[in-house]
């Protein structure tokens, strides 16, 4: 807890730098610049990034230093009235209260001219949801996880994507991706699921609506006979959900993630 608290001075400190630059350079008359036609933002989708985290005691430490730098690099890409939303793996079912934190970038002061402190304002709020994420990679106090529920966790992420259907969304799953609950488990591809699971579940109308969601995951192994059969069926999964997941789109230790990881969504 204390830890979390000095990097949390920290990063106040950073922005206070960054405001104070920011102010310097807008020079006296305010720095306000001519807008572009229509407003500021009015060629621009608003986005919406949701960062789902396996905490699952299969996820080693470094690989939680490796999901906490890369979500820090996609909060950087935020920007005026996009969202966000952290939100933690269920461990068996969806009966459990999800852990989860989503917030609004706020909106510019004006929308028809460019000020320096919209820029400051996002800068600040792209450091308390830094700082707030941090908690989702925190390696300790995991020895009682029970489990690891990405199917369940995947309806908690539909509803954000479909509350907020004028956003252009990005789902970015900090995971092995190894499903593991007691109707399913896929370490060791100890119980994988039948040929025909996702099409059944298509048919019954039990799988979560992701239409137009660009998903990119980061964590799961693909070089091994076992890891490409997990990766095989997420690949069908997300496709019957009516998400987006390109090839390129799923690896274990990316240097970073695209900033527009499925071209042309908006």
């Amino acid at each position: 807890m204390m830890g979390f608290r000095r990097g949390w001075m920290s990063g106040r400190a950073a922005v206070t730098v960054l405001a104070a630059v920011l102010l310097a350079t807008a020079g006296c008359g305010g720095g306000d610049a001519a807008p572009a036609a229509g407003g500021v933002d009015a060629d621009r989708t608003p986005r919406q990034l949701v960062l789902v985290f396996d905490r699952s005691t299969s996820i080693t430490t470094e690989e939680l230093e490796l999901y906490d730098r890369l979500a820090a690099q996609k909060l950087q890409e935020l920007g005026h009235g996009d969202r966000v939303a952290g939100i933690e793996l269920l461990q068996l079912s969806l009966d459990e209260s999800p852990q989860r934190w989503a917030q609004r970038v706020p909106e510019r002061e004006f929308q028809n001219r460019v000020m320096e402190r919209d820029s400051v304002s996002l800068a600040r709020f792209v450091q308390d949801a830094r700082d707030y994420m941090r908690r989702f990679t925190d390696p300790a106090d995991r020895d009682n996880f029970l489990g690891t529920d990405i199917l369940s966790t995947l309806h908690d992420v539909a509803e954000e994507v479909r509350a907020f259907p004028d956003h252009s969304a990005t789902v970015v799953l900090f995971s092995d991706m190894l499903q593991a609950t007691q109707e399913m488990n896929m370490e060791g591809l100890i119980r994988m699921p039948p040929a025909n699971w996702v099409s059944q579940r298509a048919a019954q109308g039990r799988l979560p609506d992701l239409s137009g969601a660009c998903i990119v995951v980061v964590g799961a192994r693909t070089d091994t006979a076992a890891g490409q059969q997990v990766k095989d069926f997420w690949e069908e999964y997300f496709e019957a959900t009516g998400a987006i997941l390109h090839d390129r789109n799923y690896s274990y230790r990316p240097v970073q993630i695209p900033r527009d990881p499925c071209p042309g969504m908006g």
